[in-house]
């Protein structure tokens, strides 16, 4: 077995479910089961037009509420005593996003002895319109008996996926730097372009490091105006999509980055 980063295995402040852990006890084992049930204990908020009839009118989205695994698992509770049951009404559970679901799922699996780690890129499936790539967060799910990693959707419920289907951060970037894509067809509205694509690297730099930040968080160099990064923070954020590329190979180089460059320190 190839040799994983050890965050791979640990869990996280975000991840961690802290005191509901025993939740997890009567789960399933398939991923397809769990990418299910989860979907059962959450709503997106991109989802809610088909809701609205059932849920109270001041129901909005409560990513900010919501942002640790042990905080999604007591609201949960709160709404439901009976845990994670397949059976959840819609007004029972959490309008959360795509990075929720993806945390959940990695908590799980973690807690399992399972490798598994949240990235960050984007994806037509998605969008509304074809030319578009919406800003999206998923798992990366470690398959023991083939040795190779895998890409799992919970909030789209899509397991083991092809992987040109889901452009990582780090791969769109070098490309738009490259002039091989339009960087203003990678984001999320109102925000397109490089400096979406900047954001996410960093949200896909910090996950891989087990700090799954929520979308407005992040280091010096994330929350920097693009206009105005200097040449060489730029090839700051080409080194770090070259060594995402290959994350277990260059995790040591990766925490060196993090470590030695005050533009990625908290």
């Amino acid at each position: 077995m190839p040799v994983l980063a050890r965050q791979c295995y640990e869990l996280s402040d975000y991840t961690t479910p802290g005191e509901y852990a025993y939740l997890y006890a009567t789960l399933p084992t398939g991923l397809t089961e769990l990418c299910h049930l989860i979907k059962q204990q959450f709503i997106h908020p991109g989802s809610l037009k088909r809701f609205r009839d059932v849920l109270p009118a001041n129901r909005a989205n409560e990513d900010g509420r919501f942002a640790t695994v042990e905080r999604m698992l007591q609201g949960l509770l709160e709404r439901n005593p009976a845990g994670l049951v397949n059976e959840r009404s819609p007004e029972q559970r959490l309008i959360v996003s795509c990075r929720h679901h993806a945390l959940f799922l990695a908590s799980i699996l973690k807690s399992r002895g399972v490798p598994a780690r949240v990235r960050v890129g984007f994806a037509q499936y998605v969008a509304d319109q074809p030319q578009k790539h919406v800003d999206h967060w998923i798992c990366e799910v470690w398959n023991d008996a083939e040795e190779r990693w895998m890409f799992v959707d919970p909030d789209m419920k899509m397991v083991d996926f092809p992987r040109a289907e889901f452009e990582l951060a780090g791969d769109v970037w070098l490309r738009a730097r490259a002039g091989e894509v339009e960087p203003y067809g990678y984001g999320s509205f109102p925000r397109w372009g490089l400096s979406s694509i900047r954001d996410n690297l960093c949200h896909d730099f910090e996950s891989v490091l087990n700090h799954e930040s929520n979308y407005r968080e992040g280091p010096p160099l994330f929350h920097a105006s693009f206009n105005a990064l200097q040449p060489t923070q730029l090839v700051l954020l080409d080194f770090m999509a070259e060594w995402l590329q290959q994350p277990d190979a260059n995790y040591d180089q990766l925490i060196r980055l993090r470590d030695e460059r005050p533009e990625l320190r908290r």
